[in-house]
């Protein structure tokens, strides 16, 4: 395959391509698609998941799963509110979907807080296995990572997840980011766990 143009060509190829296998319309947002329950239960497998203590998660719906595991293993749970009008922290077993989170959550503002997030989850439109991450163009993925930066939450060894379909990984897609772009560490896909290479 020829080179993406910009990181919304790539957007646009993966919404046509992976409609199909989505429980809603995947356009202009980050999709759900099926099977993503077993993409989300790999993080199990994980040390780093395992030995953590506050995991963030991003409000997509395909992380719902991630969030009711991290919940049912007693981990606190920060989640960013839709579009980032707020912040939400669970330290209880509820179903974690945005209704129930706005009903059940702990409003909280992030200089209040006195925890250290171990593990960053975010889904995505695309990513590469080097961690390159392509959101669905608002920012939100990467304003939420440098708010808990700034206000020092992000523990020293903070892990950074993408959880996304097999079809939503790309081999190289480097030349589109901008120095400002943060690379994933961990790629959670149905099928396998990616370690990327920031690692190496």
């Amino acid at each position: 395959m020829s080179k993406f143009k910009s990181k919304q060509d790539v957007r646009n190829y993966v919404w046509r391509r992976i409609a199909s296998i989505c429980r809603s319309n995947p356009y202009r947002r980050i999709p759900n698609f099926l099977n993503a329950e077993i993409a989300c239960e790999k993080v199990k497998k994980l040390e780093e998941y395992v030995n953590s203590k506050c995991v963030f998660s991003a409000p997509d719906s395909v992380l719902l799963r991630l969030r009711e595991i991290a919940l049912k293993d007693k981990k606190l749970l920060l989640v960013a509110k839709p579009k980032i009008k707020g912040f939400w922290i669970l330290d209880k077993y509820v179903n974690p979907t945005i209704k129930a989170m706005d009903k059940f959550g702990r409003d909280v503002r992030l200089d209040e807080l006195d925890v250290k997030v171990d593990l960053f989850v975010q889904g995505c439109v695309a990513v590469d296995e080097k961690g390159n991450r392509i959101g669905k163009g608002s920012g939100f993925g990467d304003r939420e990572y440098e708010l808990l930066k700034d206000y020092g939450l992000l523990s020293k060894n903070c892990l950074y997840i993408v959880v996304a379909h097999d079809m939503q990984v790309f081999d190289d897609l480097s030349y589109l980011m901008s120095e400002h772009d943060v690379r994933a560490d961990v790629i959670l896909t149905p099928s396998r766990i990616i370690r990327t290479k920031t690692f190496l």
